[in-house]
């Protein structure tokens, strides 16, 4: 059994600044809460909750009083879609971005209620305007705004586009045991470190780190797709082809966030995902050199391969 180190330095991009685009919309109802109507799709990774933050947090109300309706392409505003680690840079830069103008709008019809300049009042939580003589509520400020002598219910729309790109970095470490006797490599450390600016939701975040590590790990280790002469798969079902485990977790697995503000991105943030799965494969590479003196350059690193290279089967 032989023991080797790696290590990798990875960067990623949020989306493809020059090219993508998001929009968004936010609705003020009559009781003072919110609908958020965003063009960006949560495939897993928990979008819906970053653009609900971004516009609870600017608005200073609880969650739960800003509703998400996300990816209805008949409803809700265009966005180029969720690729390319663009969602919590665009689509939540739009989010940020409408809640910046809703509460403009929110300070606009305090004033008037309240007789008082907007420079002199401020956002307090849970969804109220204070002023020097006094304070209204939003679900005042919905009454008042949609009731017959109002001025319309209040809708703002927010975009997001920049030719600023906001990179997240990383910097992953593993340990690997290789059986020189039957080629099986074991992940025995994996530590990944991330900056993804400032994190939105920190266990989503996390979340991502160790999904993406751990099907890096998959696709480095284990997975094939086999095919015969005529191109047909041979493997085409879970018990062939091999997926990691619960087993094949390395035995010291931590990712850490590195918390910075990203002087471009929403709120400081920019993106995980991509990045995250960007690491295992060269780290468990380098790790295996370290080990064996031999380089694997075609995945899965699997014990066929390694055993080839050693040069104890043809």
């Amino acid at each position: 059994m032989k023991i080797g180190q790696g290590v990798v330095i990875v960067q990623q991009g949020s989306g493809l600044p020059g090219l993508d685009s998001a929009n968004a919309a936010l609705s003020m109802f009559c009781d003072g809460t919110f609908m958020l109507l965003s063009g960006g799709t949560d495939l897993g990774t928990g979008l819906d909750t970053v653009t609900v933050k971004m516009a609870a947090e600017t608005l200073m109300v609880p969650m739960d009083h800003v509703g998400v309706v996300a990816a209805d392409t008949d409803t809700t505003p265009f966005d180029v879609g969720a690729y390319a680690s663009s969602g919590t840079y665009f689509s939540g830069g739009a989010a940020l971005n409408a809640a910046l103008k809703m509460k403009k709008m929110i300070f606009k019809e305090a004033a008037v209620m309240l007789q008082e300049p907007e420079n002199h009042l401020e956002l307090v939580f849970p969804g109220v305007v204070r002023g020097l003589s006094g304070q209204v509520t939003f679900e005042e400020i919905a009454q008042n705004t949609q009731s017959g002598t109002g001025n319309g219910q209040m809708i703002a729309t927010g975009h997001f586009i920049t030719d600023k790109g906001s990179f997240p970095y990383g910097a992953h470490f593993c340990e690997v045991a290789v059986d020189t006797r039957t080629g099986k490599v074991k992940v025995r450390k994996y530590f990944a470190l991330q900056d993804a600016g400032t994190p939105i939701n920190p266990a989503l975040a996390l979340g991502q780190i160790y999904g993406g590590v751990l099907k890096t790990i998959g696709h480095a280790l284990y997975e094939e797709m086999i095919f015969d002469d005529k191109g047909r798969c041979l493997n085409p079902n879970f018990v062939d082809y091999k997926v990691p485990q619960m087993g094949d977790l390395p035995d010291e697995f931590k990712a850490v966030l590195i918390d910075t503000n990203d002087p471009f991105g929403p709120l400081g943030a920019k993106s995980i995902s991509e990045i995250s799965c960007n690491g295992a494969a060269p780290c468990i590479a380098a790790a295996i050199h370290d080990a064996v003196g031999l380089w694997v350059r075609s995945w899965p690193f699997s014990p066929e391969k390694i055993l080839r290279a050693l040069g104890q089967i043809d």
